[in-house]
């Protein structure tokens, strides 16, 4: 009897382990296909969620949190655009209220040359 009872709780905690897995794939793949769908909402999240990174990628003038937000704006030249934001670091963080802001002055400012 004794066993019985240690073989059942293995078995229910293998069910509870392996469900953890299959939630964690499923939400994986589902955030995922948001961010595809929407891409501007993944740019505002990108730069809310890495501002402080992408900053300081920006005064080094480059880093892989530099590269990814040209790539996520369309920028071919990944090594030509850091210069471009350390060249204009100023401009582009100088009295940011929100990190998303940063957006809009990369844009505005002609720092994007897509292509």
């Amino acid at each position: 009897m004794r066993n019985f009872f240690t073989i059942l709780i293995i078995s229910f905690s293998l069910v509870n382990f392996s469900g953890c897995a299959v939630f964690t794939e499923f939400s994986s793949s589902t955030s995922s296909t948001v961010d595809t769908v929407t891409p501007d909402i993944t740019l505002n999240e990108f730069v809310n969620k890495r501002y402080v990174a992408i900053r300081n990628d920006a005064a080094n003038g480059g880093g892989e949190n530099l590269d990814a937000l040209a790539q996520l704006l369309g920028e071919k030249d990944k090594k030509a655009f850091a210069q471009r934001m350390k060249n204009n670091f100023d401009l582009i963080f100088q009295g940011i209220q929100k990190p998303s802001e940063i957006i809009v002055r990369i844009e505005s400012q002609v720092i994007l040359k897509k292509g």
